[in-house]
């Protein structure tokens, strides 16, 4: 653990030298919150959990996702891996420090931007358990879904293109899980990575927010781990893919 830990804090340190991985940290959480302010800072009680779990949800897609990667595929190619797996660590030990730094600026990202919410007025959670829950679910299928997409990807300049579907649908399902159609709201919390916003959603302002029962959100998070990890457990390579 001690082990982990320390390569742990190297890796946040190698982390924040990318200009790209300092913008997603920073300024992005910034404009989620400027966002905010100037569209929906007089929105009703009743409508700021799905506003959170959105944004949420953009940030895990645009920061956690990217970040992790991209780690992953570069670390990977890099040779970092392979190295690794010979010193003391096992291999979730590897895993767990690189994924720590990652996690950790989405917490942080994810705490900042609520308690903004919270200052411009939105009501405390009505469930807080279910709200963790949805950010801790959140975080893990984010990060699956970005080491998922480095084991099909070959190069950090590939996965501009083998990230395209989970982009895609993740941000197909935030214009779809607003919509009053039943059908429509519940094939958007089916798409990757919105499950846990909803369930965030409805911790936030309770189990009748939205069309969409919470049993589907439970189901889409659950689906798309087995599925990431699927991925996971048959293309990932410690070694650089030809």
């Amino acid at each position: 653990m001690t082990m982990m830990l320390r390569h742990g804090w190297f890796e946040i340190r190698l982390l924040f030298r990318r200009k790209l991985t300092l913008f997603s940290a920073t300024v992005l959480p910034v404009g989620l919150c400027v966002l905010t302010w100037f569209t929906v800072r007089d929105a009703p009680p009743e409508n700021w959990g799905t506003l959170v779990g959105d944004r949420f949800t953009m940030l895990m897609v645009l920061s956690v996702f990217m970040t992790s990667m991209t780690i992953y595929t570069a670390r990977r190619q890099s040779l970092v891996l392979k190295r690794l797996r010979t010193t003391e660590l096992p291999d979730a030990g590897v895993i767990g420090a690189i994924t720590m730094p990652v996690v950790a600026m989405g917490v942080v990202q994810a705490l900042v931007y609520f308690g903004f919410c919270l200052y411009l007025g939105a009501p405390m959670p009505v469930h807080l358990w279910l709200v963790v829950l949805g950010m801790a679910a959140g975080l893990v299928l984010t990060v699956a879904a970005g080491m998922a997409t480095a084991a099909l990807s070959k190069s950090v300049e590939a996965t501009h293109v083998t990230s395209f579907p989970v982009l895609v649908g993740a941000l197909a399902g935030l214009f779809m899980v607003g919509s009053s159609s039943t059908g429509v709201a519940t094939a958007g919390v089916l798409m990757p990575l919105l499950g846990p916003a909803d369930l965030l959603a409805k911790g936030w302002t309770g189990f009748d927010t939205g069309p969409v029962p919470i049993t589907t959100a439970l189901g889409s998070t659950l689906l798309w781990a087995v599925v990431f990890a699927a991925v996971i457990g048959r293309f990932f390579k410690w070694e650089p893919r030809s």
